[in-house]
């Protein structure tokens, strides 16, 4: 057990990391390969939206997602404002490394060891799809984070009516499905035009 800004983090315990209007990072489309996006949505009680933090030593964490197993990282371990965030393979990189500071305000601030800048979402979007990278020090809530444990509370949010469900696919099931069949058509229409 340790203890990071005002958050116990427990061993063998995963949690959200939440923004302030409730939604959470997450590996956009459940992508379970190298280099899968980390981005912003809403909370769906998935795996892929849950999180273990890692002790790496000297107030160091890396970030393990349940669902992939593998850790946040930087693309191309870049070092630069706007650096997008991804999911990688365990390395010993300090890319993979990052350090939990405390706001006034009782959430933390997620920062990158390696370019000593902040897990933020590109042009301060919140909504669903806004993609997570890394930013100097601002000030505002697309910096600030609640990490909030994965308990009965949390771990599967209640049914939504019959109506408005698809049966057996979430948000992020439905948006791969969908992208998936766009490519195939783009691909499709590629070959029409070849011939």
């Amino acid at each position: 057990m340790a203890k990071t800004s005002q958050v116990v983090l427990l061993e063998n315990e995963f949690y959200l990391i939440k923004a302030p209007n409730g939604k959470v990072l997450e590996v956009k489309n459940f992508n379970t390969e190298n280099g899968g996006l980390v981005q912003l949505w809403d909370y769906a009680g998935q795996p892929w939206q849950q999180w273990k933090f890692l002790d790496a030593g000297e107030g160091r964490w890396r970030i393990q997602n349940r669902f992939t197993g593998k850790m946040m990282d930087l693309v191309y371990a870049g070092v630069v404002e706007g650096t997008w965030i991804h999911q990688w393979s365990r390395t010993s990189g300090l890319s993979q490394c990052w350090v939990l500071e405390p706001t006034r305000n009782g959430r933390t601030r997620i920062r990158n060891v390696l370019a000593d800048k902040f897990i933020d979402l590109v042009g301060m979007n919140t909504s669903n799809g806004a993609q997570a990278q890394i930013w100097p020090e601002v000030q505002g809530g697309n910096q600030e984070w609640d990490l909030v444990r994965v308990d009965s509370s949390t771990a599967v949010i209640p049914p939504r009516p019959p109506e408005a469900r698809t049966p057996g696919q979430t948000p992020a099931q439905r948006k791969h499905k969908n992208d998936i069949v766009r490519k195939l058509n783009n691909a499709g229409k590629g070959r029409k035009a070849e011939k």
